[in-house]
């Protein structure tokens, strides 16, 4: 009777706090109900998981019936630090729009909400379990600059669904690096030779760690810091993006 009782109370003190100042969307900025935190119902529709075919090994967008345990066309010949790829979609529609947006803009909230989204996905689908949860670091110069790290928000996002320690300051970006849209492969893995660093390695020894990040096109970066967490003596790694892009 009193839990009965609480979860009223409850409800009616959300339904006063949403008639005192309303909250809106993180995604499409309208009013939510009193009901829908964060993100309202026809935005949280439009980020479902797509239901297209994905490699099992790096998440890219593959036939049906394929086995792709080994991997794909896409990477079957490229040597991964991490063990695997998880992603919620794809990079296109609402999905590109909304990664451009919080790249661009200090969407901190929107990222973090994608956040909450890529970890129920990763929760409902029993896909990982991880002792550690990360992210790819930004150089100082570029967070101060922006003003916040998106993946780092995207990792919260996800930690707090999964009620895993988020341990933000395990990596470090030791230089500025150019931006690696545009650059082919070889040289987008010169660009970010000897770039990332781990500040804890007692700390990682023997862990599975999931590492966040926002987009993953050739898997280059994503490579550079599994490699730094092996190096270190992480157990496992395992990345975790909102979406996956097309790019080689």
């Amino acid at each position: 009777m009193k839990e009965t009782y609480a979860k009223i109370a409850f409800q009616w003190l959300n339904a006063g706090l949403h008639v005192c100042a309303p909250a809106l969307c993180h995604g499409c900025n309208n009013l939510l109900d009193y009901r829908e935190t964060w993100i309202c119902k026809l935005c949280s529709e439009r980020f479902q998981p797509s239901s297209d075919p994905k490699c099992q090994r790096c998440a890219a967008r593959v036939g049906p019936n394929l086995d792709t345990v080994n991997g794909c066309v896409v990477c079957k010949n490229d040597h991964f630090y991490f063990e695997k790829v998880v992603s919620l979609g794809f990079y296109q529609d609402q999905y590109k729009d909304e990664i451009l947006r919080i790249k661009n803009s200090r969407d901190e909230p929107l990222a973090r909400t994608l956040g909450n989204l890529l970890g129920k996905y990763i929760v409902k689908n029993s896909l990982f379990e991880p002792d550690l949860i990360t992210c790819v670091p930004v150089h100082w110069w570029k967070r101060l600059l922006k003003g916040y790290n998106q993946t780092e928000a995207i990792a919260t996002g996800v930690s707090d669904v999964l009620k895993i320690t988020f341990a933000n300051s395990i990596l470090r970006k030791n230089r500025h690096t150019s931006e690696q849209s545009g650059l082919l492969p070889t040289a987008r893995r010169k660009n970010l030779r000897d770039a990332f660093s781990c500040t804890a390695k007692e700390s990682i020894k023997g862990k599975r760690i999931l590492l966040v990040d926002d987009v993953l096109t050739t898997g280059t970066t994503a490579n550079q810091v599994a490699k730094v967490l092996v190096s270190a003596g992480a157990k496992k790694v395992i990345v975790a993006v909102i979406a996956r892009s097309f790019g080689r």
